[in-house]
C-alpha cells in the first residue's frame, strides 16, 4: 500500500524530543514517504532529527495551529499528487508511543476496505457544547480525534473533500480548531455518506467518560490494543481529573507503561523535565515523597554512605537555637560533611564546641559577611564547597520573629525540620530517594499554610515574587516553564535537599553578597524570596524535577489540614452556588471573583493589577515613603495583622 505521512510538529524552541523520533522510525515503516510541517522554528537539533526519516521538512510560520500545517502539506502536495496515494495519515507531535507495532494497526484497519477515512480513537460528544465562539453546533458530536486520522483514496479524490480545505479559513485560536475542524469533521462527512471508523473500539465506554484516551488510557492500551498515548496525560490539570476520577489516570498510565511494556521511560522524564511545568505533572504522578520513620532499605542505605559524597550545610545565626541545629546535624550519617557559616567569631568558637562531640566525618566553621542572611550565606560562602557532592542538605536556625503571635513563626520552623529531617532513619530514606531516582533533584518541604501563611495558598506560593523570579531566571540564562498560575515546587523557608549538579546554573552565577540588600530587609519580594523561588527551575533547566517530601506523621496531619480547609471554604461555596462537583465550585466561584474584583481582573495574587501596582511604589519610591504609604493604606484598609512572611 502506498501510504503519505503528514507529521505536524511544535515546540517554542524548536527541538525534538527522542519519544518524538521513536514514534517516527515506527511509523516510517509504514509509509511509502513522510513529510515534516513544524509551526514556528525548528532548530539545528531538531532538523537533524526529521532528517533521519525525510527530507521533506515545511517550516512555516506559527499560524493556523495544526489545521494550516495539515493544509500546508496537503497544498504542497496538491490534488494530483495526492490522489497518488492509497493512504494519506495525519498525526502529529501530541502523541507518545507506541507500546506496540503500529503495523497491528494498519494492518486491521486495511481489511475494512468500505472505509473513507478512519483514526485512531474518538471522542464521544457531548449533550452541549463545551466550547464558545464559532461552534456549528448547540453540542459537541461524536468524532475521531485530530492527533491521527486516515483519508483513504477515494475520499482524497472527492470534490468535497478538496473543497473543504480549499476553503478553510485562517484558525485563530484552539477553540476556533476544535469548532471548525476536529469535533465537526466527522459529522459533516457522514452527514454527506462517507463512511468512518476508529482502530480503538470504545463504545462500551461511551457512559464511562466522552475522552477515553485521556480519562482511562490504560484500558485503551491494556485492553483494546491502542499503540499510542496523549503527552497532555501528565501534564493535564489535576483539577480536570477530579471531575471525573479520584486523580488515578495518569498514575496507572505510567504504572502500566513501565511494569507491562518496552516503552522506554526516559522518553517521558526527558520532556516532561523539559518541557512541562512541575506543578502538574508531580501531582498527576504522585512524585511527592512520603518518608518513614524506620529505614526501608538498609543494605543500600549503608553502600550509599560509603559510595556516596554527602554534605549538610548549614547557617547559624541564632544562638540560643544551637541545640536545636546541631541536634539536626546529629541525625545525619557520619560520613557527612558539615559546613557551618555565620557571621562572628565569637558564634564560630560557640559553634566548634557545640559540634565537637558529634560523629559527623568533618565539620567546618566559616565566618561570612553578614548580608543576604542565610540564602546569601549559602550561595555565597557555603555552595562553592557542595559543588563536588552527590547529595546535599541546606538548613538554618529559621526564627520568624516578625511573624505574631511566635507560635505561627515556629510552626513555620517545624514544617521545615518534620519533613527534611525528622530523624536518622528519615534522613536514610531520603537519600535513598536520591540515589533511586536519577532525576530528582530537590526535595522541598511543603510550603505552610496555617496562620498568615495561608495567603501562601492563595497566591499559589507567590505572593509579590513572580516578577523577580521569572527576571532572575532570565538573568541566569533560563528557559524553564514558569506561570503565575503554577506554584512554584520551592524550599520556602530554606530548609531542603538538592542534588548539587541540579543547582549548578545558580552555582555558577558568581554570587557577591553585594547582591544582596543590607539591614533591614523587606518581609518579602527581595532577590533573596526569587532565589528561594528559583530553586526548582533551576534544577528543571539542569534536567532534573524537584519534588515535595513529607514525613508519613506530616503527611497524615497534611491531609487532616486540607479536609479543615476543604470543610471551612467548599462547603460554604457549594451551598452558595448549589455546586456538586469541584469543577463546577471553581467555576462558578472564579467567575463571582471576576465580576466582584475591585479591577476587574482576576488571577493569581502575583498577576493583579494591584500586586503590580505595589511593585512598581516598592521599586520606584524610596523606602521610607513605600513603607508610609503602605502603613497608612494597612491602618485604612487593611490586613492588619501585617504582610505573610516568607
Amino acid at each position: 500500500m502506498k501510504r503519505l505521512g503528514i507529521f505536524f510538529f511544535y515546540e517554542k524552541n524548536g527541538d525534538v524530543d527522542d519519544f518524538i523520533t521513536y514514534y517516527l522510525a515506527d511509523l516510517a515503516k509504514n509509509l511509502s514517504e513522510l513529510i515534516v510541517v513544524c509551526n514556528g522554528k525548528l532548530s539545528e537539533q531538531g532538523r537533524r532529527a526529521f532528517s533521519q526519516f525525510t527530507d521533506q521538512i515545511l517550516v512555516r510560520e506559527n499560524k493556523g495551529l495544526d489545521v494550516w500545517a495539515y493544509k500546508t502539506a496537503l497544498d504542497h502536495y496538491g490534488w494530483e499528487r495526492l490522489s497518488e496515494f492509497d493512504e494519506i495519515v495525519m498525526t502529529n507531535s501530541t502523541l507518545m508511543g507506541p507500546v506496540r507495532p503500529l503495523q497491528e494497526m494498519f494492518d486491521a484497519m486495511a481489511e475494512k476496505e468500505d472505509l473513507d477515512f478512519w483514526g485512531l480513537t474518538m471522542h464521544h460528544g457531548a449533550k452541549t457544547n463545551p466550547f464558545k465562539g464559532k461552534h456549528l453546533y448547540r453540542y459537541l458530536p461524536a468524532h475521531i480525534q485530530s492527533h491521527f486520522i486516515v483519508y483513504r483514496k477515494r475520499f482524497v479524490q472527492s470534490a468535497e473533500l478538496q473543497a473543504y480545505w480549499n476553503e478553510m479559513p485562517m484558525i485563530e485560536s484552539y477553540t476556533d480548531s476544535v469548532q471548525r475542524y476536529e469535533a465537526v469533521f466527522t459529522k459533516q462527512f457522514a452527514d454527506r455518506g462517507f463512511k468512518w471508523d476508529v482502530y480503538v473500539k470504545t463504545e462500551d465506554l461511551k457512559d464511562f467518560t466522552d475522552y477515553p484516551l485521556l480519562v482511562c488510557p490504560t484500558r485503551l492500551l491494556r485492553d483494546k490494543k491502542c499503540p499510542l498515548f496523549k503527552r497532555r496525560s501528565f501534564m493535564h490539570a489535576l483539577e480536570a481529573y477530579l471531575n471525573d476520577t479520584a486523580g488515578e489516570p495518569v498514575r496507572e498510565l505510567y504504572e502500566y507503561l513501565r511494569d507491562e511494556t518496552d516503552y522506554p521511560m526516559d522518553l517521558i522524564w526527558k520532556n516532561m523535565i523539559r518541557t512541562m511545568h512541575p506543578h502538574e505533572f508531580t501531582r498527576n504522578l504522585g512524585l511527592t515523597r512520603v518518608i518513614q520513620p524506620v529505614v526501608q532499605n538498609a543494605k543500600q542505605a549503608e553502600e550509599l554512605c560509603a559510595q556516596r559524597r554527602i554534605a549538610l550545610a548549614m547557617h547559624l545565626y541564632f544562638m540560643d537555637m544551637l541545640e536545636q541545629s546541631v541536634a539536626f546535624a546529629a541525625k545525619f550519617p557520619p560520613q557527612t560533611d558539615v559546613f557551618v557559616s555565620t557571621n562572628s567569631e565569637e558564634k564560630k568558637e560557640q559553634i566548634e564546641q557545640a559540634f565537637s562531640g558529634q560523629k559527623l566525618h568533618s565539620v567546618t566553621v566559616m565566618v561570612v559577611e553578614n548580608r543576604g542572611r542565610d540564602v546569601g550565606a549559602f550561595l555565597c560562602d557555603l555552595a562553592p564547597h557542595l559543588r563536588n557532592y552527590d547529595y546535599a542538605c541546606f538548613m538554618h536556625d529559621k526564627k520568624a520573629i516578625q511573624t505574631k503571635p511566635g507560635s505561627v513563626g515556629a510552626s513555620f520552623g517545624y514544617v521545615c525540620n518534620e519533613n527534611v529531617c525528622k530523624n536518622a532513619a528519615h534522613v536514610l530514606n531520603v537519600l535513598c530517594e536520591f540515589e533511586n531516582d536519577p532525576y530528582l533533584g530537590i526535595l522541598c518541604p511543603p510550603y505552610p499554610t496555617h496562620g498568615l501563611y495561608f495567603m501562601n495558598m492563595c497566591s499559589g506560593g507567590w505572593g509579590p515574587n513572580f516578577e523577580n523570579t521569572k527576571k532572575l531566571l532570565k538573568e541566569l540564562g533560563l528557559d524553564v516553564p514558569i506561570s503565575g498560575e503554577e506554584s512554584p515546587i520551592a524550599p520556602f523557608g530554606s530548609v531542603f535537599w538538592f542534588r548539587p549538579k541540579a543547582l549548578e546554573p545558580l552555582f555558577a552565577h558568581g554570587w557577591q553578597h553585594t547582591d544582596f540588600p543590607q539591614e533591614p530587609l523587606p518581609q518579602d519580594g527581595t532577590i533573596s524570596h526569587a532565589i528561594e523561588r528559583v530553586y526548582p527551575f533551576v534544577a528543571q533547566a539542569a534536567g532534573y524535577y524537584p519534588a515535595v517530601v513529607m514525613s508519613s506523621s506530616f503527611a497524615v496531619l497534611r491531609n487532616d489540614t486540607m479536609q479543615a480547609y476543604a470543610n471551612g471554604m467548599i462547603r460554604p461555596l457549594a451551598r452558595v452556588f448549589d455546586c456538586t462537583t469541584f469543577w463546577a465550585a471553581a467555576t462558578a466561584a472564579t467567575a463571582f471573583a471576576a465580576k466582584r474584583h475591585l479591577f476587574g481582573v482576576y488571577g493569581p495574587y502575583a498577576n493583579t493589577r494591584r500586586r503590580h501596582a505595589r511593585n512598581w511604589l516598592r521599586d520606584n519610591l524610596p523606602a521610607p515613603a513605600y513603607k508610609g504609604l503602605m502603613a497608612t493604606k494597612r491602618a485604612v484598609f487593611g490586613p492588619r495583622h501585617g504582610p505573610y512572611e516568607d
